[in-house]
Order: structure tokens, then C-alpha cells, then sequence
């Protein structure tokens, strides 16, 4: 670590000179440009040049060697690497892949197919990325868990009930597209070198980390509440909607001595399940282990 002195020159200006090699190294000269950064910890990280724009738009060409599927997962990874318009090529005539990537690219927030012909499919994000607050994003998808969980205790008591089957799959549906805007905006906080939001959670870089893996391991329960609607028994979903509730409010306040507590009580209680007795009981021990995972997390973050 280098130490430089902070001088003032003219009437209002106070500047700190760059190290000898690290201009040249850069191929830098005066004049030029650098970038700089305020982080949320106050500090500042310097770059040489301009930014450069990232991934504004992204060409896929799509042939019958791939699957469907992977069609699919190709215009997601696309979507959520932050790409701004996405160019979808068909080699052939392939009515299969066509409807597949339609309809994955009008599930994706924010996003409009601006084009549509019968071997080509242009599609463009115009979420405003300034206006994505992380926070909002993770509040959403817990208020979607529990709206799953509220269903799931319906399903337990009616297995039966085929609309409420129909309600908690287009609700596990909505949670995946919070999930991929989630990946999409923290790669584009990346790629701008910097982090600037205003949420409350996000207080350093690893934060950033720290959002995606809590997005994931919410996402991961919303699948495990699926796999038990589908294959019903009694569970205590009142215990597990309390401790979803209990952990997520940690993201932001971060108090360790609470999470301390609630992830002992947690592995104390995932102990008890036998597994094996059935699908439930399965998912059921692995939400319990999601939760876990989150609270990991929270402290990773705390400490940061």
C-alpha cells in the first residue's frame, strides 16, 4: 500500500498524485481520462480511461444440434449477463424453439420482442436500471414465499385442489423472474465498477455477493415448497413461514446474536426430521438448510 499526501492548488481544488508506474504501465499521459469511484465505504478506486459500455447487445444463433432447453437457458444467461437487446438467430425452420425462447423472453422482467420473424427474434430491455433497488427486489420474493407457503398449508389440507396447485406454480414462476432480475441488476452494478444504492443492504462490494446467494437460497426454498404441494404430508408450515420471516428480516439489520440463535434453533430442528419418511419431510429439512445458508450469509455480510 502506497501513502500520498493530499495538496490544494488554485482556489478550491485538492489533488492527489498517481504513482509513476502505475500511469505508465497503463500507457497513460497527461491529458488523459481516468475514472473514478466512490465506494459505500468512502473510498475511491481509480481506473484508467473512460468506462467501457458492457454487453449492450448479444447475438445467438441457434441450430438443432442444442435442445430446446438449452435455447431457453441461453436467452436467460443472456438476460441476466445484463445485455440490453437480445438477437436471437434460428438456422432452420424450428417452430419448437421459437415458441420455447417467446415465451421465456416475455417471462423476463422488463423485456419486449421488438421484432419477430420466422427465423429471427429481437427482443430489448427497457427496465431503467437506476431505478432497481435490491432491497425491493429480495422483498418481493419473500413476500412471494409467503404467499407460497399460505398455499401450501391450503394444499396439505385439499391435496386435491388442482386451482391452488395451479396458484403456488405461478407464483414459484414469479419468484424465478424476481430471481433472474436480481442476477441481472447486481452484474450491472458490477460492471460499472462501483456500487451506489441506496436499499440499506448494500454497505460494501461483497454485499453484492451476498444479495445473489440470499436470492438463490430463497429461490431454492420456493422449489421445495413446490416439490411438497406436489407430493403432500403434514409439515408445520406456521414454523417454517415464522423462521423465513425471522431470517430475512436479518438481511438488513444484522444483528449477529439473533442469527446466532435462530441458526442453532434451525440446525437443532433439521435434526429431528427423518428424511427419509417421505418427499416432504425431504423438502422440508432442506428449507431449513436454505435458511441456514441465508443466515451464513448475513454474517459474511455483517463483517464485510
Amino acid at each position: 500500500m502506497e501513502f500520498r499526501k493530499i495538496q490544494f492548488t488554485g482556489r478550491s481544488s485538492y489533488i492527489v498524485s498517481l504513482p509513476k508506474s502505475w500511469v505508465k504501465e497503463h500507457g497513460l499521459k497527461q491529458g488523459d481520462i481516468v475514472s473514478l469511484t466512490v465506494n459505500p465505504d468512502g473510498s475511491i478506486t481509480i481506473f484508467p480511461g473512460k468506462p467501457k459500455d458492457h454487453g449492450l447487445k448479444k447475438t445467438l444463433k441457434i441450430c438443432k444440434k442444442f435442445s430446446p432447453d438449452m435455447a431457453v437457458r441461453l436467452v436467460i444467461s443472456a438476460y441476466i449477463q445484463g445485455y440490453d437487446t437480445i438477437e436471437i438467430i434460428l438456422r432452420d425452420e424450428m417452430p419448437l424453439y421459437k415458441v420455447a425462447v417467446r415465451k421465456t423472453l416475455q417471462s423476463l422482467p422488463g423485456v419486449e420482442i421488438i421484432l419477430d420473424e420466422p427465423q429471427k427474434i429481437v427482443a430489448k430491455s427497457l427496465l431503467d436500471e437506476d431505478e432497481i433497488n435490491l432491497a425491493e427486489l429480495l422483498g418481493r420474493m419473500e413476500s412471494i414465499v409467503k404467499s407460497m407457503f399460505g398455499d401450501l398449508e391450503l394444499i396439505i389440507q385439499d391435496p386435491k385442489n388442482k386451482e391452488l396447485l395451479r396458484d403456488i406454480n405461478d407464483l414459484e414462476n414469479e419468484l424465478d423472474r424476481f430471481y433472474f432480475l436480481i442476477i441481472r441488476a447486481v452484474n450491472r452494478l458490477l460492471s460499472k465498477r462501483g456500487v451506489s444504492e441506496e436499499s440499506g443492504i448494500i454497505r460494501r462490494t461483497f454485499d453484492l455477493i451476498g444479495v445473489l446467494l440470499i436470492a438463490r437460497n430463497i429461490e431454492r426454498i420456493g422449489d421445495h415448497i413446490i416439490r411438497i404441494a406436489e407430493n403432500p404430508s403434514d409439515i408445520n408450515v406456521p414454523y417454517l413461514i415464522e423462521k423465513f420471516t425471522e431470517m430475512l428480516s436479518q438481511v438488513e439489520t444484522r444483528d449477529l446474536e439473533k442469527v446466532d440463535k435462530l441458526m442453532l434453533e434451525l440446525s437443532e430442528e433439521a435434526k429431528k426430521i427423518d428424511y427419509r419418511a417421505s418427499i416432504a419431510m425431504d423438502s422440508y429439512r432442506r428449507i431449513l438448510e436454505y435458511l441456514e445458508n441465508i443466515g451464513e450469509t448475513i454474517i459474511n455480510m455483517a463483517i464485510s
